[in-house]
């Protein structure tokens, strides 16, 4: 039997929304006091186990495109987190290590105080509302591109996904 899905005003979908935004605030105020950002942090993780090769994307927690990583080394370059070999390879500055060891011990306490189970309940209120926003996203997504092909030819026919090949070759003739 499905859980009846959840409002987004029900308080445990409130209360559940308001400790993820609490618990980012607190990681990304840890970073900043480190001098780093979210995806500087995953790309220097990346680098020191050894997981990023530069020239590729880096494929963490958040995808990293080439030229983002390429503009995060050079910003980490200059803000003595990172040197370069003679074959271009980024590595850690020494003293670099140890703030970012330190860094890490702050995220782990973060994440060792934060860690509980959810009951089923909580898992179906969040599964429930992610399902609603990835919905969303595609319904937002479908739109855009629709609008963008209709920018891009005024006079162009845009055909929903779901209409069938038959009608699409009716409209066209």
């Amino acid at each position: 039997m499905q859980p009846k899905a959840l409002e987004i005003n029900e308080p445990v979908l409130l209360s559940l929304v308001d400790a993820v935004t609490a618990w980012q605030g607190a990681l990304d105020q840890i970073l900043s006091t480190s001098g780093l950002t979210y995806p500087k942090w995953l790309l220097l993780r990346a680098i020191r186990l050894d997981e990023f090769r530069r020239g590729h994307p880096c494929e963490g927690t958040i995808f990293l495109d080439v030229p983002q990583t390429e503009r995060l080394l050079r910003e980490l370059h200059a803000e003595n987190w990172l040197e370069f070999a003679a074959d271009g390879t980024p590595q850690l500055m020494p003293a670099a290590s140890v703030r970012l060891e330190r860094a890490a011990q702050a995220v782990g306490a973060l994440r060792s105080v934060s860690v509980c189970h959810l009951s089923s309940a909580e898992r179906a209120a969040l599964g429930s509302l992610l399902k609603r926003m990835t919905t969303t996203l595609v319904d937002h997504a479908a739109r855009h591109s629709r609008h963008a092909a209709w920018e891009q030819h005024d006079l162009s026919l845009v055909v929903p996904d779901e209409v069938s090949r038959a009608a699409r070759h009716a409209m066209a003739a």
